[in-house]
């Protein structure tokens, strides 16, 4: 399975505590009742509209279960900083005409953005469980998600972590956690901890000081990763 460090590492420079950038998640909420029509289009234009949009990486989710509504898909685009998002014209001459040669009937439901608060290696194909969590306290919610990540590396789950928290709509101030794997049984393993005391200790900390909101699980695929 190929794992695209090289975008990895570009994104947690951004986000490291001496650097100010912000790298952005720009995340499409897409409906369509062709999914493998849309896949198809989005991967043949991915690498195009990436370089013109400044984008690091880009690829297509697919929900499992939990979607929000049937149809749902979701398109994502990773940029190394606010900067870089800003500057981005989504509208550019190579958006507009690889638009104009869809042939997939979709419907834009949402389009937002979503600072990377914690990054992960982008691979091919991936397995996701999101969790959409309103809270007070993000830093203390995000602290204690660090802290169970790194006993579950410590107890052999290979899963990965990306954080993001909402910057517009409807999910501003909103964090999302996702953990994933390219395998789904290890994603599902790892959601069978949750009836461990160890996962129960930790997750204590927070009991009472967080809201889930909304849950989901997908399977991603990465169309674009930009060579560092």
């Amino acid at each position: 399975m190929k794992r695209f460090r090289n975008v990895l590492g570009a994104i947690a420079l951004c986000s490291g505590a001496f650097v100010q950038a912000e790298p952005v998640m720009s995340l499409i909420t897409v409906n369509t009742s062709d999914p493998a029509g849309y896949a198809g289009w989005a991967k043949s234009n991915a690498e195009a509209i990436s370089k013109a949009n400044g984008a690091m990486a880009m690829g297509l989710c697919s929900p499992t279960s939990g979607a929000e509504q049937m149809g749902d898909h979701y398109l994502w685009s990773f940029f190394d900083s606010q900067e870089s998002t800003w500057s981005s014209d989504p509208m550019n001459p190579t958006v507009r005409e690889a638009v104009a040669n869809m042939n997939v009937e979709r419907t834009v439901r949402t389009w937002d953005n979503w600072r990377i608060v914690r990054a992960a290696e982008v691979t091919d194909t991936g397995h996701y469980y999101n969790l959409y969590v309103k809270t007070d306290n993000p830093g203390g919610y995000i602290a204690v998600l660090d802290e169970l990540h790194a006993e579950m590396k410590k107890r052999g789950y290979d899963v990965s972590m990306q954080v993001f928290m909402g910057d517009t709509g409807a999910t501003t101030g909103t964090i999302m956690t996702s953990f994933g794997s390219v395998s789904a049984a290890e994603v599902g393993r790892m959601l069978d901890a949750r009836s461990e005391p160890w996962v129960a200790e930790i997750i204590s900390k927070v009991e009472g000081k967080r809201e889930m909101t909304h849950g989901f699980s997908m399977v991603c695929q990465t169309y674009y990763a930009a060579a560092m």
